[in-house]
């Protein structure tokens, strides 16, 4: 038995080939063998854990602007906080509140900190972006794409709300978006009622454009999805670069497409590792893997995985399941404010690192990915124009960078609270 992708977390599920018309591209061969890297990076200060405001909850978003404040969404029940550090940890400020009035949220979940240090919150209940001036101060509301001022539509007619993990783009102050899945509306064609449900595809990379009260999206990239015989998904992941440029991985070898302005893929830097093949060994070894984490997630409370029959249907059915093809060798990338990349690999006899929390409480939801604490792998790091700089063996990728070699990254203490650990990076990998 194999399991497709609308059977499983979608995140197991999907492998995808760039879609438009071909054009010419620049294949840059990286070096195969290793060149090692100190990652011993000292810490500056860390967040969380305290009492008042350094006591988190949830940490849904981290961002740095241009000056070394570090935002943090940090959302309880449903309150969202942003906590504004500066870079020696001091608080700076804080704000938002539930409500209804100028700077209020409805629903608002995270938070992100554009260079010039004002924060833009996307308010799913209010069909809007809020922006909050670098002081903290209410500076205006932005309207989705495609909302009107007197706006009535249900979900599924405003696009904006499909789920869809953000991030600010350092360099030209937009927001950069990933929307791998969108809102689908079924009617009855007895009752002609209508349900809502959330599908796979298409996989784009948009561009938000924010205005005075409307903004817009345009296309960075497109990709589309087709089943895989073996119903496993490589990550789709994605960084800004300069010059409106967007660093992208989709797939299950080792290239990093370099696209933008405009959406054809400009270069493909490529780093010919050796492909892990499944063995009945690591197929053992990945169910084991696989089970484990989605039970360990189940007794967290986080969701009861309800379109896939329950956990443990889940379980079973995960259990049955025989993988071919290639095993992923790409799990995380990022990219840095001196505009490098930083490329996470799976490590070798391992497999990705999944994050089964957000699996099953956001699969079927419109929920994005958050922040969450990272396992120590080899991270490359190259440079957009396909210099190789090195690897760092064994580290562990960071949430978000700053200026200066600023990095944040998030823990779980022994109490079970999350903390933001914010160190500095030497010069040679910024």
């Amino acid at each position: 038995m194999s399991l497709s992708p609308s059977r499983i977390p979608a995140r197991i599920a999907i492998a995808l080939v760039i879609a438009g018309p071909a054009h010419a591209q620049q294949i840059v061969e990286l070096p195969v063998e290793d060149r090692l890297l100190d990652a011993d990076f000292p810490e500056v200060y860390r967040v969380g854990g305290g009492s008042d405001w350094e006591l988190l909850t949830t940490v849904t978003s981290l961002g740095f602007d241009a000056n070394g404040n570090l935002h943090v969404a940090d959302l309880s029940g449903d309150e969202l906080e942003v906590i504004v550090v500066d870079p020696r940890g001091t608080l700076v400020r804080r704000f938002g509140r539930k409500g209804e009035g100028p700077g209020e949220f409805r629903d608002a979940t995270e938070a992100f900190a554009l260079p010039d240090g004002r924060t833009v919150v996307p308010d799913n209940g209010h069909f809007a972006y809020h922006v909050f001036a670098p002081g903290g101060s209410f500076e205006r509301m932005v309207r989705y794409p495609g909302v009107g001022p007197n706006h009535n539509r249900t979900p599924a007619e405003t696009p904006a709300r499909n789920p869809r993990l953000r991030m600010a783009d350092r360099w030209s102050g937009d927001l950069i978006l990933r929307v791998t899945r969108v809102w689908e509306v079924q009617i009855d064609s007895v009752t002609r009622e209508g349900a809502i449900r959330i599908v796979d595809g298409p996989l784009q990379v948009l561009r938000l454009h924010l205005g005075e009260e409307d903004s817009r999206e345009d296309t960075v990239s497109a990709v589309m999805s087709r089943d895989d015989e073996a119903g496993f998904q490589t990550q789709f992941l994605f960084g800004p670069l300069p010059g409106g440029a967007v660093a992208i991985s989709h797939s299950r070898d080792y290239a990093i497409r370099i696209t933008g302005p405009t959406p054809e893929v400009t270069r493909i830097l490529v780093r010919r590792l050796a492909p892990r093949t499944w063995t009945d060994r690591r197929l053992d070894e990945y169910t084991k893997y696989l089970q484990g984490g989605f039970r360990e997630a189940a007794a967290k409370g986080e969701g009861v995985a309800a379109n896939v029959g329950g956990i443990d249907n889940l379980i079973s059915r995960i259990g049955e399941a025989r993988f071919t093809g290639d095993i992923p060798l790409i799990e995380a990338l990022e990219t840095t404010w001196e505009g490098n990349i930083w490329v996470g690999r799976v490590p070798a006899g391992g497999f990705p690192d999944l994050d089964f929390e957000t699996m099953l409480s956001g699969t079927f939801a419109p929920s994005q990915d958050r922040p969450r604490p990272r396992r120590s792998a080899p991270i490359d790091i190259l440079t957009p124009d396909g210099a190789y700089i090195g690897t760092l063996p064994s580290a562990v990728m960071p949430v978000a960078f700053g200026p200066d070699g600023l990095a944040a990254y998030l823990e779980i203490n022994e109490l079970d609270v999350p903390e933001v650990v914010v160190r500095r990076l030497p010069a040679g990998v910024r």
